[in-house]
């Protein structure tokens, strides 16, 4: 079997022996450049008609498996409080439900690595990119929404600070979804999706011993909420980049 370099040089050989008229390559160049000049380039689709044909379009079981979960977290707390749940084991519950919440975020985005069609995408309608943007924005809003729910109803329920419950739930949830947007940006995590579901069910078990640590609780520590936040933060923006730049290059196109 030849190599590479075997068949590059049997194709350079063959080149050597065509003759190319320069006239005629010059004239044909210069025609290409004259029509696509004239060339109109015109909007097929605009941003918002394009929106519109995502949520259209767009599996609507994942769309309701991840409201369900959301409706779930809430109707927990509100469970919590019927039976009198105290303060730390509403932070217990809170800080697990939101890492699970991340956690089924980075899964939605996974599917399109494990739906054995990507590598057909850019011939269709919707790319990748499209796609995956449509999944990360609508699953933000959901969780977004969820996770405000649960703060709002928490800080008035039991007695705490909107901004300090508020960073106990999103930390959490950001660093999840940072440890399973990492795990999906290698090669290894993309083939294997119970990567991902192992990972978030570690972190669960991790949050809820570092719940059972009193004095990261205490107003002297919330400055260190507040680092993890936007180092958290900071953290999954890069990795959404190098997501998007990835899908660009073919290397998520590639996977399946």
């Amino acid at each position: 079997m030849k190599n590479n370099a075997d068949i590059k040089s049997l194709f350079t050989s063959a080149d050597s022996r065509l003759i190319i008229d320069e006239t005629r390559k010059r004239d044909t160049l210069k025609l290409i450049r004259a029509q696509t000049e004239r060339k109109e380039i015109r909007l097929l689709c605009s941003g918002r008609r394009l929106w519109l044909y995502q949520f259209r379009y767009a599996d609507r079981n994942m769309l309701f498996v991840h409201l369900s979960r959301c409706l779930f977290v809430f109707l927990l707390m509100v469970l919590m409080n019927a039976y009198g749940a105290d303060n730390q084991l509403m932070i217990v519950a809170a800080m697990i439900l939101s890492g699970i919440l991340g956690s089924f975020s980075i899964l939605e985005i996974s599917k399109i690595c494990f739906s054995k069609f990507s590598e057909l995408s850019e011939s269709c309608f919707f790319n990748i990119r499209q796609m995956t943007a449509y999944d990360m924005v609508f699953s933000g809003l959901m969780n977004l929404a969820a996770l405000s729910t649960v703060i709002l109803f928490a800080g008035f329920q039991w007695k705490i600070r909107l901004i300090q419950i508020g960073l106990y739930l999103f930390v959490p949830f950001i660093f999840t979804q940072c440890v399973c947007l990492g795990i999906l940006l290698t090669e290894t995590g993309r083939r294997n999706v119970w990567l991902i579901a192992v990972s978030g069910g570690f972190l669960s078990a991790f949050y809820a011993i570092l719940a059972s640590t009193p004095r990261l609780y205490t107003e002297t520590a919330l400055f260190l909420w507040v680092i993890a936040f936007f180092f958290g933060a900071g953290v999954f923006a890069v990795q959404v980049h190098v997501l998007f730049k990835e899908i660009s290059k073919g290397e998520i196109l590639c996977t399946n």
